[in-house]
């Protein structure tokens, strides 16, 4: 009997401390989580009040002397088509929604038209093809008039600097904004050539490949396109960009990382890691 009393209080004992040890563990982990997102949070906020401060300055600057760049506005949407819905509510009923458009060059004349655009290096070998009020509108680029874009994009001299190709594919008219092509890039590069930006990043031979990346264009009833976007990655975790399209993602690739937060690949923000990765977890940890 007594044997099994002290194997009792031994058993009784070790879960005591089992139970202080985890208490202690939880303790430990929460002040973690806590002390972690206190310090993302008060970093974010002195960071937001300086970028606010000096932006004010900015803008004061630019006033009195005269250096404020005024950007193009966004074009309005030109054309429009209201949705036919299937029998669920959610899926577009997409042959008796076109069915209904009254833009008068038909989907598959546009679509050659787009791919002709994109032929003649999206209009810069050939201008005529895009409106005088052309706007290029990538992620962070842009808008660009055409003037700018089609002298910027020349320069760069892409078809010479990379070999390969940018793999255009699954071109088609938007059911809802007749006017617009969307189509979809899967590029594969090398670094072959001399590319321009700035200065001259000669050769690696290194291989570049974006990620699937989005791009439309808009026309005019007489089949010029006046708006071009596009650079828009929809998967990041694919290729060796770490997620960056366009240009940028092709100078991450080659070594040659802008210095600028929107040139890099995405990081989440310290304030994002204080309200979405670190306060969030506290309760998790308590209650486990």
């Amino acid at each position: 009997r007594r044997s099994k009393t002290t194997k009792l209080i031994l058993l009784d004992s070790l879960l005591q401390e089992s139970l202080t040890m985890n208490v202690l563990s939880k303790a430990v982990v929460i002040s973690g989580h806590l002390t972690c997102g206190v310090i993302a949070l008060a970093a974010a906020t002195s960071v937001q009040l300086l970028e606010a401060a000096a932006r004010g300055v900015i803008s004061v600057v630019e006033t009195v002397t005269g250096a404020g760049v005024t950007l193009p506005q966004y074009p309005p949407q030109r054309y429009s088509i209201e949705a036919v819905q299937q029998k669920d509510k959610d899926m577009l009923d997409e042959e008796a929604t076109r069915a209904k458009s009254t833009f008068p060059i038909s989907e598959a004349d546009l679509i050659d038209k787009c791919k002709e655009v994109v032929k003649q290096q999206f209009g810069c070998k050939k201008p005529e093809l895009l409106t005088d009020d052309f706007l290029f509108i990538f992620p962070v680029v842009g808008p660009l008039k055409k003037a700018e874009f089609t002298m910027a994009f020349s320069k760069f001299r892409v078809e010479d600097a990379l070999t390969g190709s940018a793999n255009f594919f699954n071109f088609f008219v938007d059911p809802l904004e007749p006017n617009r092509v969307w189509f979809f890039s899967r590029g594969d590069f090398v670094h072959s050539g001399d590319l321009q930006f700035g200065r001259t990043l000669k050769a690696t031979g290194k291989r570049v490949t974006p990620p699937p990346q989005v791009l439309s264009m808009s026309f005019t009833e007489s089949g010029l396109c006046y708006k071009l976007t596009g650079g828009y990655s929809v998967d990041r975790t694919v290729g060796n960009t770490d997620g960056l399209g366009g240009l940028f993602g092709v100078l991450h690739a080659v070594g040659s990382t802008l210095p600028f937060r929107e040139g890099k690949p995405w990081n989440p923000s310290l304030g994002w890691a204080a309200y979405s990765v670190h306060f969030p977890r506290i309760p998790r940890v308590f209650n486990s």
